[in-house]
């Protein structure tokens, strides 16, 4: 089988192919980076056999782009991340992502055999044209959905939601603006009614990526008109200026009157809403760029990979592990259990990950491309490639600037429009460069090998996206149950999640995941087994510890959860349910010297209601009375936070209580605890009447409410529960969004469909971090 191509118009569809990866959605996954890869690789075996079934059409191809410097330099990278499995902090993440390095290392490969003499004209023509029609439908979505949330979102959450199917809006910022440089092909190369029209698209884009408050694509966008202007100039301006101005007005104009526009829908947006958050106009974020502004984040996380770079300067953590190594150096920075995942500078994690060899490897291949480009620029034999190869260069450089401050690399359409700009920048070579006489053997065992090899590593690769995407399925569903009671079935849980990957989306270890569902029936002894089966999944975060305390303390073994506790919260001292947890262990060991040292570790990292309220309840409990410092702290409390009311009721109550003579048994407490004990044997009626009656004695606390209506939920009433929720969110202190979150899941569970939205678009404003999916399925 044979077929003769000699245009590339095959080569042409099979990338739109992997650029239609651009509207894969999650599928029902807890990140759409699921489904995406699993596509991609898919397409990539299909290829592949396409490729093997041509091979004497493409041998000459296959054999030439090995030669390319960039393709050994990838290869070598590849190579080097797969020998990284045997040293990595762990393994099974190594393949995960490894997985998603080889399905872009083969979508280069693939399309650059492909393309091997082709028509450049031809092929950038149609792939632009769709890459066109993408940047047009996402800057459609974007103003779309920032036009129809601008009277119910506050202008932070409303930019925030504008993701589409790139999992942030950063990405998806970044995705607009690689599209860029492709749509000027078409505004230079067309006359007339498809120039106004992409002229058009291009517009759209700029407002769409300005709107999107994204400040390394503002730097991106400039670096890109820079490299364009200079190339307009050198090739066009020193013999014809006015073509040359024009030129560069195809995309100074477009960038120009986009700024303006946006930056009018942004301060209407600020105006209506009365105040500015983060995110505000253009010229309020571009003013944002300082050194100071990124100290705390992105530049503390540089700091912290490289540090780690230059102690592990051989092996690193393992292809994909920086997201494990970087927790010790987070502990004492980010609260609670957040993980930053990425260091905000693909380049620099590269070194974290894979030592010198794999660092050096990646910026060279980057290197390579402008070297490469003004190669070109200087060789009259390249000239009818000039535009092609500052296009490819810059679609290029828009992904290095983004991967220099924030973290592509496992985005797949990020991923995908890398390959092909990259393929695109060396075809050249094809068309100028005569290819090298290889011995026979040479020319029959390259293509042998490659496709072998290809087939070797591209059946395993598929076979992990599977897994991670069934993965992120159950995970949608786990996740959201992190913060409350477990409430799935365990055989459920148990059987749906796969053997790859062992992390969820935040580290946390799957079987310890699963064991939380154990302990919730009673499987101590499972549990158990599990937390000690995935101690080294992560061995950092010390969530297994967590669930170990509750484990030892249901089996009142105290001795054992002080142990726990203690490794659990000094290695992650600012974790709220680590103190929390320690606080307890403390307490049923009746060691105030504990309580007073958690209390000071946890109070200089996180001073606040939380801190205070939970030491002195604890030492309440130990002591059975309050003495003149416990009052004072609690009354300095008070007048310090008077927003943290709800945080502070149960103490306040106590105290007060105390003070005219009522004993430790208060009654608020017994209810709250008989509460929770109905609620934890699935008595969920009974646990609703205690919460209500907590309600009447303590109105001023809307947890009770809250607790009401999520007893109501979970036993299936939720007709019943929607009025607690209802009452729950009108108290000023309310600021969780657990309560919006709920009301919106029983409109779902009643079909109201008119009435999710709302509640849905409230909890995400008050930050409660489950309710992406939901509004993507139900608020688009």
């Amino acid at each position: 089988m044979n077929i003769k191509d000699d245009k590339g118009l095959i080569g042409s569809i099979i990338t739109v192919l992997y650029l239609m990866v651009h509207f894969v959605s999650d599928f029902g996954g807890a990140d759409v980076m699921g489904a995406q890869w699993l596509y991609t690789s898919t397409l990539d075996l299909v290829v592949l056999l396409y490729l093997f079934l041509n091979r004497n059409t493409y041998k000459e191809a296959l054999t030439s782009i090995f030669n390319y410097k960039f393709t050994l330099l990838f290869s070598l990278l590849v190579l080097w991340a797969i020998g990284s499995y045997f040293y990595a902090i762990n393994p099974t993440e190594t393949l995960v992502t490894l997985a998603r390095l080889i399905s872009t290392y083969l979508l280069f490969i693939q399309v650059s055999i492909l393309f091997y003499k082709k028509d450049i004209k031809y092929i950038f023509n149609i792939v632009c044209f769709a890459i066109s029609f993408i940047l047009l439908v996402d800057s459609f979505y974007i103003l779309k959905g920032f036009s129809r949330n601008i009277e119910t979102m506050d202008l932070d959450a409303n930019i925030l939601s504008l993701s589409g199917n790139h999992g942030n809006k950063n990405v998806m910022a970044a995705s607009l603006l690689i599209k860029f440089p492709f749509v000027l092909w078409l505004i230079i190369n067309h006359k007339s009614f498809i120039k106004i029209i992409n002229i058009g698209v291009l517009f759209f884009g700029v407002v769409a990526l300005f709107i999107l408050n994204t400040r390394s694509t503002y730097v991106g966008l400039g670096i890109i008109f820079l490299i364009y202007s200079i190339s307009t100039i050198l090739f066009i301006g020193i013999n014809n200026k006015i073509k040359a101005a024009l030129q560069v007005a195809y995309f100074l104009g477009p960038i120009l009157i986009g700024l303006f526009v946006a930056n009018l829908l942004l301060a209407n947006a600020v105006e209506l809403q009365g105040y500015q958050g983060g995110y505000g106009t253009v010229t309020k974020r571009a003013g944002d760029i300082t050194i100071q502004s990124e100290q705390g984040s992105r530049i503390h996380l540089w700091k912290s990979a490289i540090d780690y770079a230059i102690k592990h300067p051989f092996v690193g953590a393992g292809y994909g592990n920086w997201k494990l190594a970087s927790i010790p150096y987070e502990k004492e920075f980010t609260n609670d259990l957040f993980v930053p995942y990425h260091c905000h500078n693909d380049f620099i994690e590269m070194f974290a990950d894979l030592g010198v060899v794999g660092g050096i490897t990646f910026g060279f291949m980057f290197l390579l491309v402008p070297i490469f480009t003004i190669k070109m620029w200087r060789k009259s034999e390249f000239k009818p490639y000039h535009l092609t190869a500052t296009i490819s260069f810059m679609a290029v450089t828009c992904y290095a600037v983004d991967a220099f401050l924030n973290f592509p690399a496992e985005r797949t359409a990020m991923q995908t429009i890398l390959a092909v700009s990259a393929a695109f920048v060396f075809l050249p070579i094809s068309h100028i460069c005569k290819t090298k006489t290889s011995s026979g053997i040479l020319n029959k065992t390259v293509p042998v090998i490659f496709y072998f090899i290809s087939l070797l590593l591209i059946i395993p690769s598929i076979y992990i996206a599977k897994q991670t995407y069934d993965s992120l399925k159950i995970q949608k569903y786990v996740m959201g149950e992190i913060d409350t009671d477990p409430k799935m079935a365990l055989e459920e849980v148990k059987s749906s999640f796969p053997a790859i990957p062992n992390l969820s989306t935040s580290t946390l270890p799957i079987k310890g995941l699963i064991a939380r569902y154990e302990f919730r029936d009673k499987h101590y002894e499972e549990a158990l087994r599990l937390l000690n089966e995935s101690e080294n999944d992560n061995p950092y975060l010390h969530y297994n510890d967590f669930i170990r305390t509750a484990v030892y303390a249901d089996k009142q073994k105290f001795d054992s959860v002080a142990i726990y506790a203690k490794r659990a919260f000094y290695n992650w001292p600012r974790a709220t349910s680590y103190y929390k947890n320690i606080m307890f262990s403390s307490t049923k060991n009746e060691d105030t010297i504990e309580i007073k040292k958690a209390y000071n570790l946890y109070k200089k990292y996180r001073p606040g209601a939380v801190a205070n309220a939970q030491y002195l309840l604890a030492l309440y409990e130990v002591k059975g009375t309050i003495d003149y410092n416990m009052m004072n702290l609690l009354d300095s409390t008070n007048a310090r936070y008077p927003m943290d009311s709800a945080i502070l009721a149960t103490v306040n109550s106590i105290f007060s209580r105390n003070k005219s003579g009522i004993k430790s048994t208060d009654v608020l407490t017994n209810l709250l605890n008989n509460g929770v004990a109905a609620f934890t044997k699935r008595q969920y009626m009974k646990a609703a009447q205690f919460y209500l009656q907590a309600a009447q004695l303590d109105p001023t606390n809307y947890t009770h409410y809250e607790n009401a209506g999520i007893s109501y939920y979970s036993g299936g009433e939720f007709v019943k529960a929607i009025p607690y929720f209802e009452k729950a969110v009108q108290f000023s202190n309310a600021t969780t969004g657990k309560s919006e979150f709920f009301m919106a899941m029983s409109y779902i569970a009643l079909g109201k469909k008119k009435q999710i939205c709302t509640p849905l678009i409230t909890a995400k404003r008050k930050g409660y971090t489950v309710v992406d999916s939901y509004l993507r399925q139900y608020c688009k």
